[in-house]
Parts: structure tokens; C-alpha cells; sequence
């Protein structure tokens, strides 16, 4: 028996806030396990996953707004989910957090980052800067966490509310572009973080599936 339609409506004030505070948890815990695992492991990757392809896309660093988005309005989404949903979206986070970091340390790769010399000034070479400085050195590249989660979070939205699949769609393309664009991962990495959120998902039974 399928669940009723949910509306906007649907949650408590309080089960929004909860699920929101929870949901901004997960995506803490995941960056602060991605951050020790690349200071341990970071520097032994010499398996780089740009190819001649990621060489013709072009540097464009006004994209890691894009690329950071989920951080702000990932928790409000996380809010809107159907209970069920949200445990699930909850324990296949975990799941492919925790495979996630068990390739990086087994399998340390890296990406290739662009010469910051000619960045300029600016709010958006300075965040772009201190993204870096964050992020080094630059591994833990495939796959790419940021893309496996945003597409976990995707599939969830499309359960619950199938009429935004496009919207869906469209903010799961423009963080891949992001992450391109910023040269923050390249085409490998984007490819398996979305083929690992798929495996992932793909064991939901079929009754949970919107019809």
C-alpha cells in the first residue's frame, strides 16, 4: 500500500527541526572523517584521476558557490523528508560514508589543482583559497563524497515529491559541473561518487519507490 501524498505541511515544527539538526550532522560527521582521513592518507596518494579530458575544462573558481550550496540548503531538504525517508537517506549516508573512507585510505588518489598565482583579489579567490588550504592536499579524489551524498539526497527528494525530479536533476548537475569546474575533483571522481550513491540506493525495496 503506497504512503499518502506528502505535502509541505506533513511534519511537525519539531520533526522538521530535528531532522534538519540530524541531517547537518551527518554532512559535519562526513566532512570532519573525509578531513582526518585526507591528513593521514592525503599525502601518499600518487595515483592522479585527471585525464586529458579534465585538462580541456576550464577553471572557473566563481563555481564553488555552486560547489557549496548543499551546506546551506542541505539541511532544510534533510527537513522535508518523510520520516521513513530520512532514515533511510540517514543509514545510506553512513553506509556510503564509511565506504567512502575505507577506498581513500586503501586506495589514496588525488586530483590536480590549477596555479592560484594568477586567482586575483577578491571574496571569491580568497574563499577559493582558504577551500584549498582546507582541502590539502588535495586527495581523497574518487570518489567523490560531495557527489555520492548530494545524489543520495537527490533520490530521497524524488521519493517523497517525484514532481521535483527536475529541479533534482538540475542541482545534481550543477554540483557535478561544480566540482568540475573548480577543478575540486575531475571526471573519475564525479563518475564513481554517483555510481557508488546508486549501488547504494539500488537495494531499496521497490514497495518505497513512488508509483
Amino acid at each position: 500500500m503506497s504512503a499518502p501524498p506528502l505535502t509541505l505541511r506533513s511534519l511537525s515544527l519539531p520533526r522538521r527541526l530535528f531532522q534538519g539538526v540530524l541531517g547537518a550532522g551527518l554532512m559535519a560527521l562526513s566532512l570532519g572523517c573525509y578531513l582526518a582521513v585526507l591528513k593521514w592518507r592525503g599525502s601518499d596518494a600518487v595515483l592522479s584521476t585527471q585525464t586529458a579530458w579534465d585538462e580541456a575544462i576550464p577553471f572557473w573558481p566563481a563555481w564553488l558557490y555552486v560547489y557549496l550550496a548543499p551546506y546551506a540548503v542541505g539541511p532544510v531538504l534533510f527537513a522535508l523528508l518523510r520520516p521513513g525517508t530520512f532514515a533511510w537517506l540517514m543509514t545510506r549516508g553512513l553506509l556510503t560514508v564509511g565506504i567512502s573512507l575505507v577506498i581513500f585510505a586503501a586506495l589514496p588518489t588525488r586530483t590536480e589543482r590549477p596555479k592560484l598565482d594568477g586567482l586575483g583579489d577578491g571574496l571569491t579567490a580568497d574563499c577559493y583559497r582558504s577551500m584549498a588550504g582546507i582541502d590539502d592536499p588535495p586527495g581523497n579524489a574518487a570518489p567523490s563524497l560531495h557527489v555520492s551524498l548530494s545524489c543520495l539526497l537527490a533520490f530521497a527528494l524524488c521519493r517523497d515529491f517525484p514532481r521535483w525530479w527536475p529541479a533534482a536533476a538540475a542541482g545534481i548537475g550543477l554540483i557535478w559541473l561544480a566540482t568540475l569546474f573548480t577543478w575540486q575533483h575531475h571526471l573519475i571522481d564525479v563518475g564513481t561518487g554517483a555510481l557508488l550513491a546508486l549501488a547504494v540506493a539500488l537495494p531499496w525495496p521497490k514497495s518505497h519507490w513512488p508509483r
